[in-house]
């Protein structure tokens, strides 16, 4: 799974004299785009997942995509079965809104866990594991009794549901475009479709039913890891993982005269043979991998990693601009069920699910644009600046994704506050709010990862935690303060939180690369090397 890492051409190369290279600022061709160095490099081992044949590479993604979409429809699917969980327990809509997010807060802390236990472990038996987890976890908020109990099977489930956060981004590390595309989208798609699944199952059969459904769906995800996920992880020594990090990069100018020889040479080495030629081998298909000799060094760095990446600049503004919108669509979640059951539109439990198409329709046009824009963008930029991309030049693509993104708030707002018609409401808030969920991280991710390429898990642990525990004081919050001051209030609060990144995104447009200057002899562009 391999991807094509960025070679330059001889103009390119006549000008590394007078530029600064640093991580983040890249030489590519005349015409803006990347060379075709493999990075990671393949081993000369057909048990190399990078050597895997096109065939297993599919079944390998698809089974863990799979799980990915079941764990999150279990885990972010309950909202429109809020009046029914009401009329039994009889809870208000705070112990409702409660039943979401201590999930959401227990999945985003559990990474902080996987992440080490899956690196020394390996990805498939912790995949396994905490499959059948979410099995058990869907057992029992299906037979649950009292609030309590599903409250304590909420947060269970959300610590077993974390997986979807992190393995599937491991598993893809080594090939970040398409696959990386796919997993968001199916990973919001579950987030998107499940409430429909839910309240429409909820109003016909029950909301027990919709549990039922999970615990099925989840056994069968499950076996299918059993059978179509062997262990990716794999261990390669740094010259396999080509590129240049920190002090590494003075020797660009000298590397840079025979680059084009030096990547045939490597391609054809490392990878002319074996390249689509391999599979998974017995003991890729082991249910339990020998734990890593290095564990001890696993834990140390992926617990002190998140934190010290916390407080990079570059990652924080991230972070934010992944949790404002994901916080918004999780307020219209929290809220769909008390708008439209209310006297004013009078839904019941499935239509208040249909109206997720508008998240999941505004998701996938995101998905869709917001990669290739910000490319174009960047690509245009590159070509006016003689061939040199810095990774700032991606940040103007997320102009319009703002534009729909502030739209979504003043629709949710005002539209909650004087009962807009439903159309306007389901499709310029969770319509836009979909599209601002996919398009605005991708771009936000897209440019720290950039910046930051041997990190990108971390980037994502961080950025997911942050997210969690935004959304957590949300649903904590929510009713109170529209209770007292109506949706306004809630709504622009939510707005101020998401335009404070927004609005950062201009200074960092014109000193980001300062930022990255500060930070180019840092041990972060080293830390790929473990793994």
């Amino acid at each position: 799974m391999a991807f094509k890492g960025k070679a330059p051409g001889h103009r390119a190369v006549e000008q590394l004299n007078d530029v600064e290279i640093i991580p983040g600022t890249e030489v590519m061709r005349d015409d803006g785009h990347a060379g075709s160095v493999l990075v990671p490099r393949p081993t000369s081992e057909l048990a190399d997942p990078l050597n895997w044949s096109p065939l297993w590479k599919i079944i390998t993604a698809a089974s863990q995509l799979l799980y990915v979409w079941v764990l999150v429809c279990s885990a972010l699917s309950l909202a429109p079965l809020f009046p029914l969980l009401g009329a039994e327990f009889h809870l208000g809509q705070q112990a409702l809104s409660l039943l979401t997010g201590l999930n959401v807060i227990t999945l985003g802390f559990a990474n902080i866990l996987i992440v080490p236990l899956s690196n020394i472990f390996g990805r498939r038996p912790i995949s396994i594991i905490f499959g059948f987890l979410v099995f058990l976890t869907n057992i029992w908020q299906a037979l649950a009794t009292s609030h309590k109990s599903l409250l304590a099977a909420r947060a269970l489930n959300g610590i077993a549901a974390a997986t979807s956060e992190t393995i599937m981004v491991q598993v893809i590390a080594d090939n970040r475009g398409f696959w990386m595309g796919t997993y968001f989208t199916l990973y919001f798609s579950g987030a998107f479709l499940g409430p429909i699944m839910s309240g429409n199952i909820g109003a016909r059969h029950g909301w027990r039913s919709f549990f039922w459904l999970m615990t099925a769906l989840a056994a069968f995800a499950t076996l299918l890891l059993i059978v179509a996920f062997p262990e990716t992880k794999f261990h390669r020594n740094s010259i396999n993982r080509a590129g240049l990090m920190g002090d590494d990069l003075g020797q660009v100018q000298e590397e840079a005269v025979d680059s084009e020889t030096k990547s045939e040479t490597a391609e054809t080495a490392a990878d002319g043979q074996l390249l689509g030629k391999g599979k998974p081998s017995k003991k890729q298909w082991m249910p339990v991998q020998q734990p890593d000799s290095r564990w001890l060094s696993f834990i140390v760095r992926d617990f002190t990693t998140p934190i010290i990446v916390f407080f990079n600049p570059i990652v924080f503004w991230a972070a934010l601009m992944l949790a404002g919108p994901a916080d918004l669509l999780l307020i219209f979640n929290l809220t769909e069920s008390v708008l439209f059951t209310s006297p004013a539109y009078g839904f019941g439990p499935g239509a208040v699910g249909y109206t997720n198409f508008a998240f999941f329709v505004g998701g996938i046009f995101g998905v869709l644009t917001a990669g290739p824009l910000s490319d174009w963008l960047a690509r245009r930029a590159t070509i006016k600046n003689n061939g040199i991309r810095e990774a700032e030049m991606r940040l103007p693509a997320l102009i319009p994704y703002v534009c729909f993104f502030i739209i979504s708030h003043v629709a949710g707002a005002v539209g909650h506050q004087r009962l807009w018609p439903w159309p306007a409401i389901v499709v310029c808030g969770f319509g836009f709010s979909g599209l601002a969920v996919t398009a605005i991280p991708t771009i936000a991710i897209a440019y720290a990862v950039d910046c930051y390429k041997p990190i990108s898990g971390e980037i994502m642990v961080v950025a997911t935690v942050m997210k969690n525990v935004l959304g957590f004081c949300l649903s904590y919050w929510v009713f109170n303060v529209a209770a007292k001051d109506g949706f306004v209030a809630v709504y622009m609060t939510q707005f101020a939180v998401s335009m404070f990144p927004v609005v950062l995104t201009i200074p960092l447009y014109f000193f980001g690369k300062s930022l990255r200057r500060w930070t180019k002899n840092s041990d972060l562009h080293r830390m790929e090397a473990m793994i």
